[in-house]
């Protein structure tokens, strides 16, 4: 008998197991704070809402200015772990600034800090603290705003933002991937992304990532959120995940 699970339900499960994963020796009582660096996928509604002078985004289909519809994800797995959230996330964000720009805005017109710069802002307010748990999740804006960019340019400046992270006391780290580029509602057959660099630039990113992890699983608890291979099963089961096959944006 196969048995349906929600979207968001499934993105939720697989983040709350990747960050025990590291810390599956420890109590988890140790664990008090989910800090979270990323963009569109991770924004709760104090991003992009807050960066546009809450003017983006601002369709109501999209619950309390984030980009869904529904709680995003942080908020779901720091529930479920009972975990005090500080998100910093900010939708249209790029990995760094000074190599592609990020912006957000019904055009797209407002620039956005990056997760080099979610980083900074947070480590000059707050310090790394044994019991947090860092998530990273970015690097699909990188090649949104330029497609020539390669999965390895922007896995690079990931690095440097975890060794960022790292040398100020962080010592509990997640990545996450994403799912494939023209799969995207906003690309799905657009000519701009259809190059032989975009279509392996989701692969390239997670061979980066692991890359990544493995590096700082020498000194800190690392783990990557498989996020690519969840929704390629939901790209080739779409009804185990109770979800139409739809190609249009819902939006």
């Amino acid at each position: 008998m196969k048995t349906g699970i929600s979207l968001s339900l499934a993105i939720v499960y697989l983040v709350s197991y990747t960050i025990a994963l590291p810390v599956a020796s420890r109590d988890a009582a140790h664990f008090a704070r989910l800090i979270v660096f990323g963009d569109s996928f991770s924004d709760n509604g104090n991003g992009s809402w807050v960066v546009s002078n809450a003017t983006w985004p601002s369709d109501p289909s999209y619950f309390a200015h984030s980009f869904s519809d529904g709680p995003v994800w942080n908020e779901l797995v720091a529930d479920a772990l009972d975990l005090q959230l500080v998100n910093v996330a900010t939708g249209g964000a790029t990995t760094n600034n000074g190599f592609v720009q990020g912006r957000t805005g019904p055009k797209s017109e407002i620039p956005v800090p990056s997760t080099a710069e979610q980083i900074a802002s947070f480590l000059s307010w707050d310090t790394p603290r044994p019991g947090d748990v860092f998530v990273h999740w970015s690097g699909v804006n990188d090649i949104l705003f330029n497609p020539n960019v390669t999965g390895s340019q922007t896995t690079s400046l990931i690095s440097e933002n975890i060794e960022t992270l790292y040398r100020a006391g962080a010592r509990n780290i997640v990545l996450g991937n994403y799912n494939d580029i023209e799969t995207f509602p906003g690309t799905y057959d657009a000519s701009d992304y259809q190059s032989d660099n975009v279509k392996s630039y989701m692969d390239d990113l997670s061979i980066g990532l692991r890359n990544i992890v493995g590096a700082y699983s020498v000194c800190a608890n690392t783990a990557l959120v498989e996020v690519q291979t969840l929704f390629r099963n939901i790209a080739a089961n779409p009804a185990e995940y109770s979800i139409d096959e739809k190609t249009p944006p819902i939006f």
